[in-house]
C-alpha cells in the first residue's frame, strides 16, 4: 500500500432499540395513567361536594357543545354522549393535574431506580474527573 491510499474502515451499525419489556410496559402506562387519573378526578370531585368544598362554579354542570357541530349528523351519537357528562369541564381539569402528578412521580421513581441499577456514569474508556482544588477569589 502506498502512503496516500484510502483505507475505509466502515464502522459497525449499532441498533439501539428499547427492550420489548420496556416497549409494553410504556404502552401499558400510556393507557393506565390516563385512566386512573380520570378515576381519581371523579373521586376528588364527589368527595369535595361531599366535603363542601369551593369549587370553580365555571367548570362545573353540563358542558356547552358549539351549535354548528350538531350540523353533522356523525356527530350526533359522541357529541350527545359528551353532553349528558356532568362535571366535565371540572373533572377534566383535575385529571390533568393528576396525569402531570403521577407522571412525574413515575418519572422520579424510574430516575432513583436507574441511578443505583443502571450502568455506571462513565466507561471504562472514559477520563477519570479532574481533580482541581478551587479555592476562594480574592483580589
Amino acid at each position: 500500500m502506498t502512503r496516500y491510499s484510502v483505507v475505509r474502515h466502515e464502522p459497525k451499525k449499532r441498533t439501539d432499540q428499547t427492550h420489548a419489556i420496556w416497549r409494553g410496559i410504556g404502552c401499558l402506562l400510556a393507557l393506565i395513567v390516563p385512566m386512573m387519573s380520570w378515576l381519581l378526578a371523579t373521586g376528588t370531585l364527589l368527595l369535595a361536594f361531599r366535603q363542601g368544598w369551593p369549587l370553580p362554579y365555571q367548570l362545573l354542570g353540563y358542558p356547552v357543545l358549539p351549535e354548528g357541530l350538531w350540523k353533522i349528523p356523525a356527530f350526533w351519537p359522541i357529541l350527545s354522549f359528551i353532553g349528558r357528562q356532568q362535571h366535565l369541564y371540572m373533572t377534566l381539569v383535575l385529571a390533568l393535574m393528576y396525569i402531570i402528578v403521577i407522571s412525574a412521580v413515575l418519572s422520579l421513581a424510574y430516575s432513583l431506580v436507574y441511578r443505583f441499577v443502571g450502568p455506571p456514569r462513565y466507561g471504562p474508556l472514559d477520563m477519570p474527573q479532574p481533580k482541581i482544588k478551587i479555592g476562594r477569589y480574592k483580589r
